[in-house]
């Protein structure tokens, strides 16, 4: 069996090359991520750890076998006696693990493993649903297992999945996201906020699928697909944004129609926002590409505000830097 590497809110792990991401959510805090494939099924639970008053792991697996047995009995609507197995303790990237064994029925198995991880703030539930046959079954648990890693020793999250390849500050949390079809989107954000001053930067990037049939007219016109498919969206999603001037560049093996400028706004909380956007035809992927980042600082009219416009730069050129659109 071929395996994939998929990275998503700070996990690293490699799953099946028929598995998919089925679904999400939350952000790098507190969230859950699903994967599934014929007799498979991968869910990583995660939730913030507390360093001050941790709780037992043996209590955690209790919760989780309560809950799913809860959820089995409201879909069968009888009484579930669920059989557990203490299993020996695993290491996971680095961590002693609290391990058990569900079976819900016959010939179907369920490994939890579930541990803390200090060094990302995170409980981490790692849990499998098979049915595939016992010899595959416990080599592809377990080298899934042994690639698992739910914490990485460098400034950057790695993001990896639904064909696309990125790595972005660990400081930005996903808020927003649309995984469809023909169109998808993550909206990414770092926010902070001091006495007088809120800082908002946010990166979105967005593609669309099958674009040689959705935009025939449009998709190797780039400037006139922005102007007349995108433009009214991106301005309803991004308050106030704008831009001054265009220019086409060559990058990331592509050419890339880049847009620009800068606005103040405000009265009483004068507000300065930098935005760019990168758009772009995949012709490998066959998708349509929009990247576009903002980034605000507000305070009192009374105050000085000023961007850090270096370190946009900076963040900007590491993300395309690290940016594989296509496989």
């Amino acid at each position: 069996m071929k395996f994939r590497e998929i990275g998503w809110n700070g996990f690293l792990l490699e799953i099946p090359e028929d598995m998919r991401l089925a679904a999400e959510g939350g952000n790098f805090n507190s969230g859950y991520l699903r994967c599934e494939m014929e007799g498979l099924l991968l869910e990583v639970k995660w939730d913030a750890l507390n360093q001050k008053k941790t709780k037992p792991l043996a209590e955690i697996a209790n919760s989780f076998v309560k809950d799913t047995r809860k959820t089995l009995e409201k879909k069968s609507k009888k009484k579930i006696d669920l059989k557990v197995k203490k299993l020996d303790n695993i290491f996971i990237s680095s961590h002693s693990a609290y391990s058990i064994l569900l079976e819900t029925m016959p010939g179907l198995k369920e490994p939890i493993h579930i541990w803390n991880c200090e060094k990302s703030k995170r409980v981490v539930i790692l849990h499998f649903v098979s049915s595939l046959p016992e010899k595959e079954n416990e080599s592809v648990i377990r080298y899934m297992v042994n690639s698992f890693k739910c914490h990485l020793e460098r400034d950057s999250i790695p993001w990896i999945a639904l064909n696309l390849r990125f790595s972005i500050p660990s400081s930005f949390l996903l808020a927003d996201r649309k995984i469809a079809v023909g169109r998808t989107y993550l909206t990414f954000e770092d926010r902070k906020f001091s006495t007088f001053t809120e800082s908002i930067k946010s990166l979105t990037i967005e593609y669309f699928s099958m674009a040689n049939l959705v935009f025939s007219d449009t998709y190797k016109k780039i400037e006139e697909w922005f102007q007349s498919k995108y433009w009214n969206d991106l301005k309803k999603r991004h308050k106030n944004i704008t831009f001054e001037a265009a220019e086409t560049k060559r990058i990331i093996r592509h050419n890339v129609l880049h847009k620009y400028g800068m606005k103040k706004s405000g009265l009483l909380t004068k507000r300065t926002m930098l935005c760019e956007n990168f758009t772009w035809y995949c012709s490998k992927s066959n998708r349509i590409y929009s990247v576009t980042y903002t980034s605000s600082i507000g305070s009192p009219f009374f105050f000085k505000r000023k961007l850090n416009e270096e370190e946009d730069k900076k963040i900007i050129q590491e993300f395309l830097a690290t940016l594989k659109c296509h496989p």
